[in-house]
């Protein structure tokens, strides 16, 4: 008969998890829903296999109406997770290390469905009609004298000035997101002044921010994201949902989980994304 005991508790998992990742979603004001989850299968990994997250019961699946303003909007509610197995034997050695690998890859991958609008509207990608996605402008890639340095100013003060003339939000984050955007802040002048420095000295009542590399891949630009005007909206953040020991097979599993959510943007102009290419 297994020990209990020996075996590490859903609490005792969760306190000890030390999250090897800083999720992008929690720059953005939550706003929790209900999550209910019961009797559902769960996939199972074990070992090395591939950690991902899929959708664990059509039952579960609910629209959620979300008030925003005048408008209506729905907030597709669904639940995704997994189950780790690992021999009795071995698990209170090896469960610590493999929550902390599993619960990092299930933010990484929570972050980028966020991120994508996976499920819901998101924030690079979204339906929502106060959503803004403008034509993509070019950075030069050929520096000659200024001419880097006063594109990107010059983009900069007409991203501020069109939430002036939109939400008119005196708080907004500039995220950029993909190599492209991120590595033009680190572009120099003769002094050896940096894009960035000039860039934060002269767009006054921001906040610049870096978009983690694993949610913008293929693609450069700026996020401009008024945090006053736009809610996430979450059930379950990724988590243990619970575990237990299968006597039969002389294993312990334990189930994780998380549920979709959805970015509200709340009044015109509380998330602009400009995509961005640095080309001649």
């Amino acid at each position: 008969m297994t020990d209990n005991h020996l075996i590490p508790t859903r609490e005792q998992l969760m306190q000890s998890v030390t999250l090897d990742y800083a999720p992008f979603y929690t720059i953005l004001p939550a706003v929790a829903h209900e999550a209910k989850i019961e009797n559902v299968k769960f996939t199972t990994v074990r070992g090395d296999e591939e950690i991902v997250a899929r959708t664990i019961n059509a039952q579960d699946t609910e629209r959620k109406h979300v008030k925003a303003g005048e408008s209506s909007k729905f907030y597709a509610k669904e639940f995704k997770g997994l189950q780790y197995a690992e021999s009795v034997r071995t698990a209170r050695t090896a469960l610590p290390a493999i929550n902390n690998k599993i619960l990092k890859a299930l933010h990484k991958q929570f972050d980028g469905e966020v991120w994508n609008g996976i499920d819901n509207n998101g924030v690079l990608v979204s339906s929502d009609p106060n959503h803004i996605t403008n034509v993509s402008k070019k950075l030069p890639l050929t520096i000659s004298g200024n001419n880097g340095v006063d594109a990107l100013l010059a983009l900069g003060q007409a991203l501020k000035r069109q939430v002036e003339q939109t939400s008119s939000s005196s708080k907004m984050y500039f995220a950029l997101y993909g190599a492209d955007a991120q590595d033009y802040l680190l572009k120099t002048l003769s002094d050896g002044t940096t894009y960035g420095k000039i860039f934060r000295e002269n767009i006054q009542g921001i906040t610049l921010l870096d978009v983690p590399a694993n949610l913008a891949s293929a693609s450069s630009g700026i996020v401009v994201i008024c945090p006053d005007i736009v809610s996430f909206n979450h059930t379950l953040l990724p988590q243990v949902e619970n575990s237990g020991t299968d006597e039969r097979n002389g294993e312990v599993w334990v189930n994780y989980a998380y549920g979709t959510a959805m970015v509200d943007v709340k009044e015109y102009g509380g998330i602009i994304v400009q995509p961005l290419t640095v080309a001649d």
